[in-house]
């Protein structure tokens, strides 16, 4: 059982955290929740430039994101691909990610105290990967 492209893109759309999985200098996951837009037919996510996910990514320059929904009808995927560190958004894409997570007027107040120091990860899928159900069968 698949999800159909409607449910896919609608989950790829609703605002849940992520989790972003790369592999370090020593072949270890790493993996840490993260903020997403999904458009374009890609994922854009951003970090601090010196993050280790960052140093991953510039290494290896790939990646894997699992967005699940927690609430019923649960569904997952996993999303793996290439990968790409980027300059730091423009201030309406950071303000927009920032609301798209945290509601106006708390996304604005977050928005006003982020640093010069972001840069954009920029996820491009090769494999898309679906768990569905409570089953945990993919």
């Amino acid at each position: 059982m698949n999800l159909d492209p409607f449910d896919k893109e609608q989950l790829f759309s609703d605002p849940n955290v992520a989790i972003l999985a790369t592999v370090d200098n020593k072949n270890r996951p790493h993996g840490m929740p993260i903020w997403y837009i999904y458009e374009d037919g890609k994922f854009v996510m951003t970090a601090g430039k010196n993050a280790q996910k960052v140093r991953n990514i510039q290494r290896t320059c790939n990646a894997t994101l699992v967005l699940d929904r927690r609430t019923p009808p649960y569904h997952a995927v996993m999303i793996r691909g290439r990968a790409e560190i980027g300059p730091t958004p423009d201030p309406e894409w950071l303000l927009r990610l920032a609301i798209r997570y945290l509601g106006e007027e708390r996304g604005k107040t977050y928005f006003q105290g982020l640093g010069d120091d972001i840069v954009a990860i920029t996820l491009y899928p090769d494999d898309v990967i679906e768990y569905l159900g409570v089953s945990g069968r993919a």
